[in-house]
C-alpha cells in the first residue's frame, strides 16, 4: 500500500461508513471500491441519480460495480429536466449538483448512511466545475480530493484492482454537450446519449457529441482521431448517417479532438 492509498484508509475510516455519490464513472467507481475493501462493504452505499441527464451506459456501470463490491445501491430517479436548469444556465452545474445532492443528504440522514462522499479528485481543480460548489455548501467530502488522488492513480487503482469491473472514463452530465443558454428536451439528451452510444460502438472509448442547434460535432480522443480517418470512407458516411436519423442536419468532426470543458469555452 503506497502512502495515498494509506491517506485515503485513514481518511475513510475516520468516517466510519460512507455513502458514495456513484455517477458510474471510473472515479466514483474507484473511490466506492476502495471504501468497500477498506471498511467492508457494509459499511457502504452507493447513492446514484437516474435522470435524463445521465448516460444510460453509466447507470449500467453502477449497476455492475455495485453487485460486484456487495454494496447496497439506491437510485434516486427523475424523468424529467429539472426546470431550473432546462434553459442550460451558466449555473446549470451547480443548480443540478445541489438538487441531486440535497436529496442524496437527506437520505442519508434519514437512513443513517454515513458520509456522503463524491469522487472529486485532484485533477478535477484544473476544470471549470461550479458544481463544486454545491458540495461545499452541503458538507459533501471528496475523499480522493483530500488524499491528493489524480487521475494517474485512479487508473493505477482500477488497473490493479477492479480490472474485471472498472468502469469506463466518466461520460459526464448530458447537458454539457449543449451551449449555454440553449433550451434542453429529454428527446434531445436521448438523442445525444444514443448517438454517442453508436460511435463508441464503431471502436472509440473517448467520444463527445457537442451540440449547436441542429448540428453535431463529434469529438474524438486525439489519440483515435487518426484511427477514426484512416477509416473514413467507411466510418464517416456510417457516423453522419446515424446521427442523422437521431434528428440532426449536418454532421462534423472537430480536428481538434476531445477536450474537458468544450463547451465552458
Amino acid at each position: 500500500m503506497n502512502l495515498k492509498e494509506k491517506t485515503l484508509t485513514e481518511i475513510l475510516r475516520g468516517f466510519g461508513k460512507v455513502a458514495v455519490a456513484l455517477s458510474g464513472g471510473l472515479d466514483s467507481g474507484a473511490l466506492l471500491h476502495f471504501a468497500a475493501s477498506a471498511l467492508g462493504a457494509e459499511n457502504c452505499a452507493a447513492l446514484t441519480a437516474d435522470t435524463p441527464q445521465m448516460p444510460r451506459a453509466e447507470m449500467g456501470d453502477s449497476e455492475r460495480l455495485c453487485a460486484a463490491a456487495g454494496v447496497a445501491r439506491r437510485a434516486v430517479k427523475s424523468a424529467e429536466i429539472p426546470e431550473a436548469i432546462r434553459e442550460n444556465p451558466p449555473d446549470r452545474c451547480y443548480l443540478c449538483k445541489r438538487g441531486i445532492f440535497s436529496e442524496f443528504a437527506r437520505i442519508c440522514r434519514e437512513e443513517s448512511l454515513g458520509t456522503l462522499c463524491d469522487g472529486t479528485n485532484a485533477d478535477d481543480l484544473s476544470d471549470f466545475r461550479p458544481g463544486m460548489r454545491a458540495l461545499r455548501e452541503l458538507g459533501v467530502r471528496s475523499p480522493l480530493l483530500e488524499a491528493g488522488w489524480g487521475k494517474a492513480d485512479i487508473l493505477e487503482y482500477a488497473r490493479e484492482n477492479m480490472p474485471r469491473f472498472a468502469p469506463s472514463p466518466s461520460n459526464a452530465c448530458l447537458m454539457t454537450r449543449f451551449e449555454s443558454g440553449a433550451r434542453v428536451s429529454e428527446s434531445a439528451l436521448r438523442a445525444v446519449d444514443a448517438a454517442e452510444e453508436f460511435v463508441r460502438s464503431l471502436g472509440f472509448s473517448r467520444v463527445r457529441v457537442r451540440v449547436h442547434g441542429k448540428r453535431a460535432r463529434v469529438e474524438l480522443g486525439a489519440e483515435e482521431l487518426g484511427r477514426f480517418f484512416a477509416r473514413a470512407g467507411e466510418l464517416a458516411p456510417a457516423v453522419s448517417e446515424r446521427l442523422k436519423s437521431l434528428g440532426f442536419e449536418s454532421v462534423s468532426v472537430d480536428l481538434n479532438g476531445y477536450s474537458m470543458g468544450n463547451m465552458n469555452r
